[in-house]
């Protein structure tokens, strides 16, 4: 049974964990590289710089490595691949990059950096995640707006019309979010 646990964790250590915290530290806000699969392309980017990651720390040890002291074994490539690990998610957490955190204790709560500017920095945690969710909903609804413009101008006239009453709709509750945004904003000031 512990045999499997080291193996899961070698696993998680070597192929996962330190492209993932990578990722995460160099594009904090959610949906940054993709609105729709971001979680997908955060794995799968994580996986292939975890990869790198672990050869580069690989052929680091290797090269301080002598004759009479041999680094390139279990202790220290864990050390390394840990350490790497810890130095990315706390940068990643001071970017923003786990808003989650916020959740354990209120003081953790760091959200991503033009985020913060955009909604003020004297909300309080539960303002500021409602503010937080109003601003990714206004940011989808405005590329909803842009997407049935575009279907809009290469349809026929019955999905002309079709497509009217959608914008019309979206610009609908992207007025009421910017009226609840607004709200908040009136309140943190």
């Amino acid at each position: 049974m512990s045999n499997m646990i080291q193996v899961l964790a070698g696993i998680a250590v070597v192929f996962l964990l330190p492209g993932y915290t990578l990722v995460n530290m160099l594009f904090p806000r959610k949906g940054e590289l993709d609105p729709e699969y971001d979680i997908v392309y955060r794995i799968t980017l994580g996986m292939g710089m975890s990869v790198v990651i672990a050869i580069m720390v690989g052929f680091a040890l290797n090269a301080i490595s002598t004759e009479q002291h041999g680094y390139v074994s279990a202790g220290p490539l864990w050390i390394v691949l840990l350490s790497i690990v810890g130095v990315f998610f706390a940068v990643g957490w001071f970017r923003g990059a786990y808003p989650s955190m916020g959740l354990l204790h209120p003081v953790l709560y760091r959200s991503p950096a033009r985020r913060a500017d955009l909604l003020g920095k004297s909300l309080s945690f539960a303002k500021h995640r409602q503010a937080e969710r109003l601003v990714l909903e206004r940011e989808r609804l405005l590329a909803d707006v842009k997407k049935y413009m575009d279907r809009s101008a290469t349809s026929n006239p019955q999905r002309k019309l079709y497509y009217r009453r959608r914008i019309d709709q979206v610009k609908d509750r992207l007025d009421k979010v910017n009226e609840e945004l607004a709200k908040i904003g009136q309140e943190s000031v």
